[in-house]
């Protein structure tokens, strides 16, 4: 049996990790150890799909640089085809994540060829019945990313495959709207919000009343809760919730991705929800305990 075909569009990024224990000072120095990862969400997704043995395709786009060979090297390497063609005007993105004493983090992100990517970039041979496209939500922040966005869900909805959307920021919705993004992704066979997002696009604290309100507008929630675990609902009235396991937060960063990675490449091939919850929240608390976006082994950068 093949295995199942995941489509993902999203940023590539190389993402330098400081932790600093206790507050920041401001206008003064601070001396931490910084730690390279192959980062970006899509990216992140995609290697854990492939990972866990699902035929996992990217697209996106990197600069013309050593830094693009890099990451798309390890991608390569972890199993993923990538779809990633080279901007020669612009450097691959980099993201600068600042990690607190709980394991909580702030990115500064500068996309760079990712700001390029546009619907020329998608891959139309690869939407095929059967297959599944995962979007994520920093794609509709406008311009060519957008457009790439839309042509790639067309594409999947013309193809009648499933698809999912991961909303990514609520910066990213406000500066977007709430009622422009659900526009534009209405319909998805699933959302994979965290609770600021889903309280921000369901204009609810509460999670179960929050996923209640969600599928108005979506096949089905999960609906991710940090330190808390991970809830599913869907419209055949399933539910699911599951607490997350006692690890020892290191580094926030990626764990979300990584939820989502394992939650569809259990739910792609069929499985029980409530089953793919559980792997979902196994993989997110794996990501947790480490330092770095995907929990690999630290890399080594281009030079």
């Amino acid at each position: 049996m093949s295995a199942p075909r995941v489509i993902v569009v999203g940023d590539v990024l190389y993402d330098m990790v400081a932790r600093v224990e206790g507050g920041l000072p401001v206008g003064a120095d601070s001396f931490v150890r910084i730690q390279d990862s192959p980062g970006g969400s899509g990216a992140n997704v995609a290697a854990w799909l492939a990972s866990l043995g699902v035929e996992a395709h990217l697209v996106g786009r990197v600069g013309e640089d050593p830094l693009g060979d890099h990451l798309e090297a390890g991608l390569r390497e972890a199993g993923v085809r990538t779809h990633l063609p080279r901007d020669p005007s612009l450097p691959t993105g980099r993201v600068f994540v600042l990690v607190d004493g709980s394991g909580e983090r702030t990115m500064i992100t500068d996309r760079g060829a990712g700001e390029a990517l546009g619907p020329r970039d998608i891959p139309a041979r690869l939407f095929a019945p059967g297959a599944h496209l995962h979007l994520t939500g920093y794609l509709f922040s406008g311009g060519g990313r957008r457009e790439a966005a839309l042509e790639a869900l067309r594409l999947a909805r013309s193809a009648a495959m499933s698809f999912s959307v991961d909303p990514s920021s609520v910066t990213l919705l406000r500066a977007v709207g709430v009622e422009r993004f659900a526009g534009w992704t209405s319909g998805a066979d699933l959302l994979f919000p965290n609770l600021s997002e889903a309280a921000l696009l369901s204009g609810r604290a509460e999670p179960e009343e929050a996923a209640r309100r969600l599928l108005e507008r979506y096949r089905a929630v999960v609906l991710k809760l940090g330190p808390e675990g991970a809830l599913y609902a869907d419209r055949e009235g399933r539910r699911a919730r599951l607490p997350a396991p006692r690890v020892r937060r290191a580094d926030a960063t990626g764990a979300g991705d990584a939820l989502c990675a394992a939650f569809l490449a259990s739910w792609v091939r069929g499985e029980p929800p409530a089953r793919a919850l559980r792997e979902g929240v196994r993989l997110a608390a794996r990501v947790v305990g480490r330092t770095g976006a995907r929990g690999f082994r630290r890399t080594r950068g281009p030079c």
